[in-house]
C-alpha cells in the first residue's frame, strides 16, 4: 500500500513538472513575465509591496557612501539598505571603476530584498558620458552653433553608449533653458537664447540618449532639466527667483520642455530648485502635475534638484518643517528626491505623512509607479548587470571621437576676421594665444569628468603652426578673481 502511494505521488509530481516546465527562469509573479505590458506589471508589484518598499523606491543614495578603499561594501549596503532595496543611485561616487561597483551594488539589492527589484543607477550626461575614459563632446552652447540636430542626435547616442557601457541608466540632461539672462553662470550648459533653436538641439539629445528602444544596452533616459523658467534669474544668480508670465513662459521658457516631453518622449524630468512667481518650481502642483503630466500626458518621473526639497524649508521659507517641505514635494508631483535629506528622515517622514493621513496612497503609488515604469522599460529586471567589457570597448572610441570632431568643427562660429588675418600667413614666426581657458583643460566645460583629457587650444597651435614658429600664452585675467585686483598692466 505505501508502494503504491509512493509511485502514485511519482507520476503526480511527474505531471505537474510536465504541465509547468522544470523552467528556474519560469516567473513566479506576473511583474517577472516580460511578455506582459508595462502596466500590467507595474500594477502587480505595486500591490505587493509594502509601504516602507514603495517608499525607498522614492529615494536616490550617493555611491559615495558605499565604497570602503575603493571597493563595494556589502556591510555599508546592509547598514544603509537592510531588505527594502533601493530607487536609485548617483554613481560618482564609484570613481573609476564604475561598471564593477554598479554589478555589485546591484547583485546585493536584488538578492537582499523581497522582490529583486533593480537599482536605477543615473549620471551626469551634459556634454559627454561622466565616467572615466569617456569621449568629450563640446559644450551645448558649442553643440547649438553647429545647427545641425542629426548631429546633435548622434552625439547623444555616443553619451548613452558610453553611460550605459559603465552600468548608468539614466542621464541628467540636457538642460533646456532659454539663456536670457548674460550673468547666469550656466549659461554653457544651455543651447543657447532661442526657443526654437533649443527646442530642436533638446528633441535631437533627447532621442540621441534614449534611442529606439530603452532596453537596448545602447540607451538611457533622458532628463530635461531645470524644470523650470530656471534660466531668467533675478541679477543673474542661480538661485534667485524669476518673475514672468504664464504667456511668457509658454512663448518661450516652456516649448523646449514640451517638445522634449510630447514628441521627444522623455522619461524623466528635474525640477528646479529656483522660485517662479512667488512658487517654488519643487512645491507647484500647477507646474509638475496640471501641466507636466495631465496637459502634456508626461509619463515619467520627476526628480528634484539637489537640495530643492530642503531649500522649501531653508532658503523658500515656504516650509514650517522639514516634514512639511517633503510633503508639499510629494503633494506637488515629485516622484524621487536627490538625496536633499539624510534617506532615512526623507523616508520615515513620508512613512509618517501617510500614517497620519496627510498624505494620499494614491499619490505615493502614482510617484512609485513612475519610477517602476522606466526600470521596467529599461529593460533592468531582465537585464540588471553590465559586462565589465564593455566600457572597454566603447570608451572613446575612433568613430566616437571623429563624432566630437565633427561637433567641435561645426561648432566654431568666426565673428570678426579684419584684414583676412584668418587663414594665418605662413611667413609668421610668432604667435599669440590669450585668455585663461587657452591651455587649461577647463575648456572642457562643466560638467566635464575630472582628468578629461582634451588638447588645449595652445597645444593645438603649436602642434599645427609646428616648431618653428613662437607660440606665447597670456593668461591675462582669471575667469574667477576671487577678490584679487585686476593687475595694473592689464589696465589703461
Amino acid at each position: 500500500m505505501f508502494k503504491r502511494i509512493l509511485i502514485i505521488l511519482f507520476v503526480a509530481a511527474t505531471s505537474f513538472i510536465q504541465a509547468n516546465g522544470n523552467d528556474k527562469n519560469k516567473p513566479l509573479y506576473p511583474y517577472q513575465d516580460s511578455t506582459l505590458s508595462v502596466e500590467d506589471r507595474v500594477k502587480d508589484l505595486l500591490s505587493r509591496m509594502s509601504l516602507e518598499e514603495k517608499v525607498r523606491q522614492m529615494d536616490m543614495y550617493n555611491a559615495e557612501h558605499f565604497v570602503e578603499d575603493g571597493l563595494f561594501s556589502e556591510n555599508k549596503a546592509n547598514e544603509l539598505w537592510g531588505e527594502l532595496g533601493a530607487g536609485s543611485m548617483h554613481v560618482r561616487g564609484f570613481q573609476s571603476n564604475t561598471v564593477e561597483l554598479c554589478n555589485e551594488a546591484q547583485e546585493y539589492v536584488i538578492k537582499h530584498s523581497r522582490w529583486g527589484i533593480p537599482i536605477l543607477f543615473l549620471e551626469e550626461s551634459l556634454h559627454g558620458a561622466f565616467t572615466k575614459g569617456s569621449t568629450v563632446f563640446p559644450i551645448p552652447l558649442a553643440l547649438a552653433s553647429t545647427w545641425d540636430p542629426a548631429l546633435i542626435e548622434s552625439v547623444g547616442n555616443v553619451i548613452a553608449t558610453e553611460s550605459r557601457a559603465h552600468g548608468i541608466a539614466m542621464g541628467l540632461g540636457p538642460v533646456l533653458g532659454i539663456a536670457r539672462e548674460p550673468r547666469w553662470g550656466r549659461v554653457e550648459e544651455t543651447y543657447g537664447e532661442d526657443p526654437y533653436l533649443v527646442s530642436e538641439m533638446g528633441l535631437a539629445m533627447v532621442e540621441g540618449l534614449q534611442g529606439t528602444d530603452l532596453k537596448s544596452n545602447t540607451s538611457i533616459i533622458a532628463e530635461p532639466k531645470h524644470f523650470a523658467v530656471h534660466s531668467q534669474p533675478l541679477a543673474g544668480s542661480n538661485c534667485m527667483a524669476v518673475y514672468t508670465s504664464e504667456r511668457e513662459a509658454r512663448s518661450s521658457f516652456l516649448i523646449p520642455f514640451e517638445k522634449a516631453f510630447r514628441v521627444g518622449k522623455a522619461r524623466a524630468a528635474m525640477s528646479a530648485y529656483s522660485e517662479w512667481n512667488g512658487i517654488p518650481c519643487t512645491a507647484n502642483k500647477w507646474l509638475l502635475t496640471d501641466l507636466l503630466r495631465n496637459e502634456w500626458g508626461f509619463k515619467g518621473m520627476v526628480v528634484s534638484d539637489l537640495g530643492a526639497i530642503c531649500q522649501l524649508d531653508t532658503k523658500h521659507h515656504v516650509a514650517k518643517s522639514p516634514k512639511d517641505a517633503i510633503k508639499q514635494a510629494v503633494q506637488a508631483g515629485v516622484d524621487m528626491q536627490f538625496y536633499d535629506f539624510p534617506n532615512d528622515e526623507y523616508q520615515n517622514n513620508i512613512i509618517q505623512l501617510v500614517n497620519e493621513n496627510q498624505l494620499s496612497i494614491n499619490i505615493i503609488d502614482s510617484a512609485v509607479a513612475a519610477v517602476l515604469r522606466n526600470k521596467f522599460e529599461l529593460g533592468l529586471f531582465e537585464n540588471p548587470y553590465t559586462d565589465p567589457d564593455l566600457a572597454v570597448q566603447r570608451n572613446n572610441t575612433k568613430a566616437h571621437k571623429e563624432i566630437a570632431l565633427k561637433a567641435a568643427e561645426e561648432a566654431i562660429c568666426l565673428l570678426k576676421n579684419d584684414n583676412d588675418i584668418l587663414p594665418l600667413n605662413k611667413s609668421i614666426k610668432t604667435i599669440a594665444v590669450l585668455g585663461p581657458n587657452a591651455d587649461d583643460s577647463l575648456l572642457a566645460g562643466g560638467y566635464s569628468r575630472e582628468g578629461a583629457k582634451i588638447m588645449t587650444v595652445v597645444e593645438g597651435i603649436k602642434r599645427v603652426a609646428g616648431p618653428e614658429v613662437t607660440v606665447q600664452h597670456e593668461m591675462a585675467i582669471p575667469i574667477v578673481m576671487k577678490g584679487i585686483a585686476v593687475p595694473s598692466k592689464y589696465l589703461w
